[in-house]
């Protein structure tokens, strides 16, 4: 399982991903366009040079609506600049309005593995940090950070100090 991991000189910080937000404005957009556009021609408007738009559409409405709160979101979560790094003996959550840090001696365990409860691919698809004094695990999830694979590499090579320690 650790072959196909890249190892990671620690400290290293991984940022959060911004893609799927530009992904979901852009197919989101796309197909607000293109129902203007069939719209228009089916209306036969399109004909005499000009699109006519009803805002009062329940489509125009809805995907503009996506367009608009995928576009909040982006702009929400690239301010917030979330990050997560991995030191030699801590986590640390940083964003620009909060920094959470977690020592090795907090940590009681990492899991590293899938989600029961959901069917998410990929044998990585979540690691679950164990704190003291916590009910819940802290949840990390790969897939949302840029270079999943290294910090899952990371967050294995701080298991491996905590083991040893």
């Amino acid at each position: 399982m650790t072959d196909t991991l890249q190892k990671v000189a620690l400290p290293a910080e991984f940022h959060v991903k911004l893609d799927f937000y530009w992904q979901s404005i852009a197919v989101y957009a796309v197909t607000l366009i293109g129902y203007v556009m069939i719209k228009a021609v089916w209306d036969s408007t399109i004909q005499q040079g000009l699109v006519n738009v009803v805002l009062t559409d329940p489509v125009v409405v809805l995907l503009g609506f996506f367009v608009l709160i995928t576009t909040f979101s982006l702009v929400v979560n690239s301010v917030s600049r979330r990050s997560i790094i991995i030191s030699d003996d801590a986590v640390t959550y940083l964003s620009r309005f909060h920094e959470r840090t977690f020592q090795l001696d907090e940590i009681e365990k990492i899991v590293i593995g899938s989600e029961r409860r959901t069917n998410v691919r990929g044998v990585l698809a979540l690691v679950r940090i164990y704190i003291r004094g916590r009910r819940r695990p802290l949840r990390v999830r790969p897939g949302l950070y840029e270079n999943e694979h290294g910090l899952v590499s990371a967050l294995l090579t701080l298991r491996h100090h905590s083991q040893h320690s």
